[in-house]
């Protein structure tokens, strides 16, 4: 699951307009061949260039920030500039609550807001920011989670259950001297 795309381009439509602006408006203004309109010509292709990293960062930001829900646990991997990466697990039996969260017109609109699943480890809060359809994944985990208990407990008792036969099930044989279990 990754963040909602619109913010994506939200983000980086004022920069390129600015820059498209700017690259419009010196055209216009001074004459190519001048020194002024090479100055203005290498300042302005400094910009871009910085408005491409700038757009390169966030885009490896977005794309590789990723929220992976399954039966079993819940993974946050989260990309953290270039070369920096944590990565969270988390048990769906250890989830106490998960609360979504939409604020604004925009987000009520385009159905996107937060995700809190509250936990009882020691990172107590797993945050999955700017999604869409929040209040799905919310009643989604709280699914899983009580699905992942329902499991453990029936394998417990079936763990219980082999135990105790296991004990109750051991005879001794009065020929040999070897003890047989079922």
């Amino acid at each position: 699951m990754l963040r909602h795309f619109l913010l994506f381009v939200v983000e980086f439509f004022l920069p390129l307009a600015a820059l498209f602006a700017f690259f419009y408006f010196t055209d216009f203004v001074f004459e190519k061949e001048s020194p002024v309109g090479i100055v203005i010509i290498l300042a302005s292709s400094a910009y871009f260039l910085f408005i491409w990293l700038f757009f390169f960062n966030h885009w490896i930001d977005y794309y590789l920030d990723v929220w992976i829900v399954t039966n079993q646990r819940i993974l946050n991997i989260e990309q953290e500039g270039l070369f920096s990466r944590t990565i969270s697990e988390l048990n769906l039996e250890m989830v106490q609550d998960a609360t979504s969260e939409v604020k604004g017109k925009v987000a009520t609109v385009l159905n996107f807001g937060n995700v809190y699943v509250q936990t009882a480890g020691e990172e107590k809060r797993f945050v999955f920011e700017e999604i869409p359809a929040p209040r799905q994944v919310a009643s989604k985990i709280i699914e899983l989670h009580q699905s992942a208990v329902k499991r453990a407990a029936v394998e417990e008792m079936k763990e219980a259950t082999s135990k105790s036969l296991g004990e109750k099930d051991t005879i001794s044989s009065p020929q040999k001297n070897e003890t047989k279990t079922f």
